[in-house]
């Protein structure tokens, strides 16, 4: 019993390991904007998180699986992904004096 339950932690430790190895994290991601002459911060969702990996890594099945965030700043302009245009578009804050979350960090993963 004690070495089926030995073979059944290493073949866990051996799966999750081959899983980590699959991810890479990009630190201060940026995209190009249409509307936009240089790179911009990327704006924190799901949607743009998860079409920044699919482009950086060139595979569709890729996800994003873990992000940090840290505040734009008020009269700003940042990166959001149009789904609908499937390109970039530059989003302004305003100035409404809080906190815009931005990616500091987005790990991607193959799914």
């Amino acid at each position: 019993m004690k070495t089926l339950i030995a073979g059944v932690m290493m073949t866990g430790m051996i799966a999750s390991g081959a899983f980590a190895a699959e991810q890479v994290t990009y630190k201060y991601p940026t995209k190009a904007a249409s509307g936009s002459s240089y790179a911009k911060y990327i704006f924190v969702s799901a949607t743009n998180g998860t079409q920044f990996c699919k482009e950086m890594r060139g595979n569709s099945n890729d996800r994003i699986v873990a992000g940090e965030m840290l505040c734009g700043e008020d009269e700003s302009s940042y990166a959001e992904f149009d789904p609908v245009s499937q390109t970039w578009q530059v989003k302004s804050t305003g100035s409404k004096n809080q906190c815009y979350p931005v990616f500091k960090e987005i790990t991607c993963s193959h799914r």
